[in-house]
């Protein structure tokens, strides 16, 4: 599977100083955020912020039909790709995606005085894609309950200045929901249903959730370790190395092989190696592979000191020692020219490196030095932490 396409922008480096100019791999989502046009069939994929255009794209290449609506972000919580489908079931295929969404109602704009509560109740009241999210959420998670009682819960995420909190906007929707006539609503903690509403500055867009917890969860996570990275963010890592049926895949920092395994389930290759210097790491990748996921092959290695031809891979997928839950910042510093210096050797005249990190100011020093133009830059959230996606192609020179 090879993506469609990389929409780049021209844009700055992240962080402080001008530095060279790079170019961004997603625009900013509040460009984008025009007032949408809405219907029953539209689904909201939630991402690790920054990373909703991948999951956009993701789509258009793995789901038949799929045709993008638009895309938001709520800041360190989550990227919104609002997305059309026939059937929301086929978007549990998607492995850059953590949670699925039906779009129940929609408001815009919704005052920001308390004039705005009197709105959200309606809207709720009079929602019109209720019972076609109700029957895609047992499309997507078949047991779900779906009877003519059924209790719920209201979740709020809010962006933007407003003269309510966001518990009173809560109550709003819950009243709202509980006035309809198409079945017996009953608010409750342990709910059956989940209405998740997300006002941003004056949209209110309110959905019922789709999916459970093992969508974001990966049956093959047997194995984990400390700072070992979320499924869906080395997936969207994996998709960004643009799949190909030959690839040669190298994970030189690979933890508990969360990045290699996310690339096997994205299409054919031809060899995953994988590595790191901690045989305890080594322990949990090769518990998370098992017997699957072939031919795939695990050392134990100094990342800076590979034991690897020159031009043996295709593909360098990794996410660089971040200096925060082990090392440090200086010592970031001495390791990764090292580990610059030894990707660029291995890796074949027309490959590919994607990495991820938090120093990214480094990073820009670095690439300066060694006259590097990333091709794509993603600023993402992983956790409430900032970070960023280097996307870099390196020709026969």
């Amino acid at each position: 599977m090879r993506p469609r396409h990389l929409t780049l922008v021209p844009g700055k480096w992240p962080g402080r100083g001008s530095g060279r100019r790079a170019r961004w791999a997603e625009p900013d989502p509040r460009a984008r955020a025009q007032r949408l046009k809405i219907s029953p069939e539209i689904v909201i994929a939630h991402t690790q912020p920054g990373l909703e255009g991948v999951a956009i794209r993701e789509a258009l290449n793995r789901i038949a039909g799929a045709r993008e609506i638009g895309r938001r972000s709520i800041a360190d919580r989550n990227g919104m790709a609002l997305l059309r489908v026939e059937r929301a079931q086929s978007l549990t295929r998607m492995r850059c995606a953590e949670d699925l969404f039906a779009l129940a109602a929609y408001l815009r704009p919704l005052a920001p005085d308390q004039s705005g509560l009197e709105q959200a109740r309606k809207l709720a009241r009079n929602a019109p894609f209720v019972e076609t999210a109700l029957a895609r959420r047992l499309e997507v998670t078949p047991g779900s309950r779906s009877g003519r009682r059924l209790d719920f819960r209201v979740l709020v995420r809010t962006t933007g200045v407003h003269d309510y909190r966001r518990v009173d906007l809560q109550k709003a929707i819950e009243q709202g929901i509980a006035e309809r006539g198409d079945r017996r609503w009953r608010a409750a903690e342990n709910a059956e249903v989940e209405f998740w509403a997300t006002l941003l500055d004056d949209e209110l867009i309110l959905a019922i959730r789709l999916s459970d917890d093992r969508m974001r969860q990966r049956d093959y996570k047997v194995a984990h370790f400390p700072g070992s990275l979320r499924p869906s963010v080395a997936a969207a890592m994996a998709f960004l190395s643009e799949p190909a049926d030959d690839d040669v895949v190298l994970d030189p920092l690979c933890g508990a092989g969360t990045i290699l395994i996310e690339r096997a389930h994205l299409g054919r290759y031809r060899m995953l190696l994988g590595g790191d210097r901690d045989p305890q790491a080594l322990a949990a990748a090769r518990e998370n592979v098992g017997p699957r996921y072939q031919p795939i092959a695990l050392r134990q290695w100094d990342a800076a000191t590979l034991p690897l031809k020159d031009g043996e891979v295709t593909r360098i997928v990794t996410n660089l020692p971040w200096g925060r839950k082990s090392g440090s910042h200086p010592d970031n510093r001495r390791l990764y020219p090292k580990l610059l210096a030894e990707f660029r050797r291995v890796l074949a005249p027309g490959g590919l490196m994607v990495l991820m990190t938090s120093e990214t100011r480094l990073m820009r020093e670095l690439f300066q030095e060694c006259r590097i133009v990333p091709g794509a830059i993603l600023a993402v959230t992983v956790l409430g932490a900032s970070a960023s996606i280097f996307v870099c192609r390196f020709d026969a020179r």
